[in-house]
């Protein structure tokens, strides 16, 4: 289904079905319900308050949110919700407002390092790929992407790898995994609860302002059956991103009262004119998506130049400029598609895209953000089950070991320790196994006007997409957002490397295009798109950097570009920065002379390695 059309399962569906059910019922959309139980459960979550999802700031009075990172966490009907904002505002103490259902408790609060939103954050932004045109003479080379070696386990090394620690003995790496969960503390000095009088004598004590509409948005939400967690902040303990700027802590709250409608309007009164909403959910085996408003995928797997001239002439990099790119593009989004959510990433966490952009989500840091409340609330046996069966082999070591020893004191010692191993192992592969998500990102960018009502959360089928690879002469790759399958969602954009080596062998195998070739001592990271709210958005013409064309956005690409069309500066305009030659992306990428560029420019940098657009 080409990109612009709602995908299967992203339209509005009932909220009955959907957006309130607990996730026992969740199973089918249309499944009905058998017994006067389950409608009663059902009909008890529909007048429940829903859990938080925005801020409000009070201090003096002028304070701002220009983004909020919203993380939920889901399983059966308990909900784990972390709320991550920014700040502006003066150096001076403010305090952050969350509106929380009622039986949300201080012991159900925790702060948490940023750390962990900030992967969750990295793993699924939008990210800038590099593709290289495969030697044709290389025909051994069969692992043609990063994602593609081989990474299983080798030897006795148990199911996740080992680390050696010493000659003799290897160690299983879940045995040092760390299955903590982390929190923090010192940002928020006070950490207060209650209904909206309590919660408004609180801040009057402090002497804290309410911005214009406070008081109001701290009413209607009191009247939909909320209380308020106010934090007090210290602001020498925050991590400031600018003169006025600051990232604060996450706080992290868990509610049984299951309903997956956000708040968002609350903290309307504290947002900037722009403000940016990104929610990332984490719910076993499903995809979640926004169902009253509208949902699409963000167009994906296109091509993009890899060096871009800036009106002023200078030459960037575009993989450097990856979120001025990504965000020049949202707006052009927004343009065609008002008041409407971008759904960015779908995927498993026990990996992380392809290409990922860092190594996946560790175990400590899924339960920090969640997965603590639900180990808390299983049985002891099934928290820590009994070892499987010691195999021959793991028997034959362990006799081995023993045979070593010569005291029955030390035989019994290490007979103890050896069976504690084994049951601390089957504890920790247990904790891993049940934490598996599938990882939602959707973004939203939108001023008061474009919040009229409060978001709402319901499932949404599998979709795949943005992973398939570069093709043919041109590297064009499969735009295409697939429902159904499995989630392997992603938005990727690719840079191409052409091959400028002279292909000097029999039955060579031009046109694949994969990882940078051994040689090539460049700076190999996966660039992503973030902190959007800070991004210059007109700095990038996406016009002038796509080279894939995206009707539904009306972006031509530079592909679709008559042959005789002229560059946009003339040769003699060409650029030479930082040791390498350029040309303007503007010229036209689709021509059958556009391949011998490289070659000219070659030529023309005497010899020199260069990089070469597109």
């Amino acid at each position: 289904m080409p990109f612009g059309n709602p995908l299967l399962g992203l339209g509005k569906v009932g909220p009955l079905a959907v957006a309130f059910a607990p996730m026992s019922i969740q199973k089918s959309r249309s499944r009905t319900f058998r017994s006067i139980a389950q409608v009663a459960l059902l009909c008890g979550l529909l007048t429940s308050p829903s859990y938080a999802s925005n801020v409000m700031l009070a201090g003096a009075g002028s304070e701002k949110v220009h983004s909020t990172n919203i993380f939920l966490m889901q399983k059966g009907e308990t909900s784990v919700v972390t709320v991550h904002p920014d700040y502006e505002g003066p150096l001076r103490a403010f305090a952050v407002i969350v509106p929380v259902p009622k039986d949300v408790t201080k012991d159900r609060i925790t702060t948490l390092k940023r750390e962990y939103g900030d992967r969750v954050a990295q793993i699924s932004a939008p990210k800038f790929a590099e593709f290289w045109e495969m030697d044709p003479c290389d025909t051994e080379n069969v692992h043609e992407q990063e994602w593609e070696r081989d990474m299983s386990v080798k030897d006795d090394t148990g199911f996740l790898g080992s680390v050696k620690t010493d000659a003799s003995k290897k160690v299983a790496k879940e045995m040092l995994l760390d299955v903590e969960a982390k929190q923090k503390s010192g940002e928020y000095k006070e950490i207060f609860i209650g209904g909206a009088d309590e919660v408004k004598k609180w801040l009057s004590e402090k002497d804290y302002k309410l911005p214009a509409g406070g008081a109001e948005s701290i009413a209607t939400y009191a009247a939909a059956g909320y209380n308020f967690l106010a934090l007090d902040v210290d602001v020498n303990r925050m991590e400031l991103v600018g003169s006025d700027r600051a990232s604060l802590s996450p706080v992290r709250f868990w509610t049984k009262e299951s309903s997956r409608k956000l708040p968002t309007r609350f903290g309307l009164p504290s947002a900037a004119p722009k403000q940016e909403l990104q929610l990332f959910t984490m719910v076993p085996e499903q995809r979640m998506q926004v169902t009253n408003y509208t949902t699409k995928a963000t167009p994906t797997n296109l091509t993009v130049v890899r060096e871009y001239i800036e009106p002023s002439g200078r030459n960037v990099n575009l993989k450097e400029r990856v979120g001025e790119f990504f965000a020049a593009l949202h707006d052009r989004f927004l343009e065609k598609n008002p008041n409407t959510f971008l759904l960015e990433y779908a995927w498993p966490t026990a990996t992380c895209g392809k290409p990922c952009a860092t190594e996946p989500l560790l175990p400590h840091e899924l339960l920090s953000l969640g997965g603590d409340v639900f180990e808390s609330e299983l049985p002891e046996e099934v928290r820590h089950p009994e070892p499987p069966e010691a195999t021959e082999e793991e028997k034959a070591k362990l006799e081995a070991t023993l045979e070593g020893l010569k005291t029955p004191k030390e035989k019994k010692e290490a007979k103890e320790t050896w069976q504690a191993d084994r049951e601390e192992l089957a504890a920790r592969k247990g904790i891993i196994e049940r934490n598996q998500y599938i990882l939602s990102r959707l973004h939203y960018r939108y001023d008061a006007a474009g919040m009229p009502k409060d978001v709402e959360l319901g499932e949404g089928a599998p979709i795949s997409g943005g992973t398939g690879l570069p093709a043919g002469e041109h590297g064009s790759a499969d735009t295409v957002v697939t429902p159904g399958g499995k989630n392997e969602f992603q938005t990727r954009f690719n840079g191409l490397f052409p091959n400028i080596k002279v292909v000097n062998c029999e039955n060579p195998k031009p046109h694949r295009w994969g990882k940078a070739p051994r040689e090539y001592r460049g700076l190999n990271k996966i660039w992503v798109a973030e902190d959007l709210s800070r991004r210059d958005r007109k700095r990038i013409d996406p016009n002038k950097a796509v080279v894939t064309p995206i009707p539904d956005l009306g972006i031509s690409g530079l592909l679709s570009k008559p042959k005789e069309e002229k560059p946009a500066a003339p040769a003699a305009e060409e650029k030479k920065e930082d040791g390498f030659c350029a040309y303007s992306p503007s010229r036209s990428a689709g021509s059958s002379a556009w391949w011998a560029i490289p070659g000219l420019l070659l030529a023309l940098c005497l010899g020199r390695r260069r990089r070469f657009s597109v």
